[in-house]
């Protein structure tokens, strides 16, 4: 339910804001894809903890793994997120979520909404990736949220975090902005949703 580093981020302990404190705006945010409206969503400034810079490190290994220079990262990416087991992928109709994750005796089956956009499945592909590499770590199963929860797991937000720095890594992004300057055409050129290129456009402070 909450950051597991709390008792020792030096951040929280000077008063400081970190994103889980903004927890349920962000997934609000990173889910509005067409009604998205950067006017609709203001942030206290915070930092990123202690956490969160872990999760960004997890994501750059993930692309050295995966020998993945430049944008957009495709989804084949996803087959190492387990070295031991497969990885399928399967568009379903879904009514309640983005996706579904089962853990099969020898493979991973995840389930993508057929009536979402690519942009969107991909962010939420990686999402998923995430619960596969925390449970190949931990060996414990992955944590759903309940249908009607008013606010997400911790977790779930990390998992957020994973795919947007997998998705835009930090350089690539910085690197494309100088050279664009357009939030519409950052968001097609690494085949993200608005809202997410947004969202990491303004945490690198280019927005």
């Amino acid at each position: 339910m909450n950051c597991p580093a709390v008792s020792q981020c030096k951040l929280k302990q000077s008063g400081k804001r970190c994103p889980d404190d903004d927890s349920e705006k962000l997934r609000q945010l990173i889910g509005s894809d067409g009604q998205f409206s950067p006017n609709n969503y203001v942030f206290r400034e915070h930092r990123n903890g202690v956490i969160f810079p872990a999760i960004e490190k997890l994501a750059e290994k993930h692309l050295e793994r995966g020998k993945i220079h430049y944008p957009p990262v495709p989804i084949e990416l996803i087959s190492s997120a387990d070295e031991d087991s497969s990885v399928e992928v399967r568009a379903v109709h879904l009514k309640a979520c983005h996706a579904g994750i089962w853990r099969l005796k020898e493979a991973w089956v995840i389930q993508l909404a057929d009536n979402c956009t690519s942009a969107r499945n991909r962010f939420t592909l990686f999402h998923e990736a995430f619960h596969i590499i925390a449970h190949c770590r931990s060996k414990t199963p992955p944590v759903f949220m309940k249908r009607g929860a008013k606010q997400g797991f911790f977790n779930e937000l990390l998992a957020d975090y994973f795919a947007m720095c997998t998705l835009m890594p930090k350089e690539w992004v910085i690197g494309k902005w100088g050279e664009v300057k357009d939030l519409d055409r950052m968001a097609e050129i690494f085949d993200v949703p608005k809202s997410t290129m947004w969202l990491r456009l303004r945490e690198l402070g280019l927005m």
